[in-house]
């Protein structure tokens, strides 16, 4: 093979053609920015918690309503059925949604077309996780508190 030849050979090949990148095959996303969640998740979990706090300071002590009566005082016009539903929204509800943010904020979907594929990855990010048990903590206490009075 001369020269010319070797160059029209070189310039006749195909040319090789790169697989598509695994970016554009698959889609992922994070729903919520862990810093900002954090910080949310914190205050909905720090106020129910300062409640139960008080309470149990309140009847750890033997010390009188005074801690808490404002609680009875302000919602003194309300039936009981709905300071119970309340309560039940403040101490448990906003823990759990505490605890939601914080989990989409930690968690990444990803979903591969190519390979029909849906990957669920939980990064680790120490405040939100701590967060989340916190969260869990509070709320699990409530509802075992109410649990134990229905029995």
């Amino acid at each position: 093979m001369d020269e010319q030849q070797f160059e029209n050979y070189l310039h006749n090949m195909e040319k090789p053609t790169p697989p598509l990148p695994a970016q554009k095959d698959t889609l992922k996303f994070a729903l919520l920015n862990s810093r900002r969640s954090s910080w949310i998740g914190a205050l909905l979990i720090v106020f129910p918690f300062l409640l139960i706090s008080l309470f149990f300071i309140q009847h750890l002590f033997n010390l009188g309503p005074r801690l808490t009566g404002w609680i009875a005082t302000g919602t003194s016009s309300l039936p009981v059925y709905w300071k119970a539903l309340l309560f039940f929204i403040f101490l448990t509800g906003f823990p759990f949604l505490g605890i939601i943010l914080n989990m989409l904020s930690i968690t990444y979907f990803q979903y591969d077309k190519t390979r029909r594929e849906f990957n669920i990855i939980i990064r680790i990010r120490w405040w939100n996780i701590i967060i989340i048990f916190i969260g869990a903590a509070v709320a699990s206490f409530y509802t075992l508190h109410l649990l134990a009075d229905a029995i």
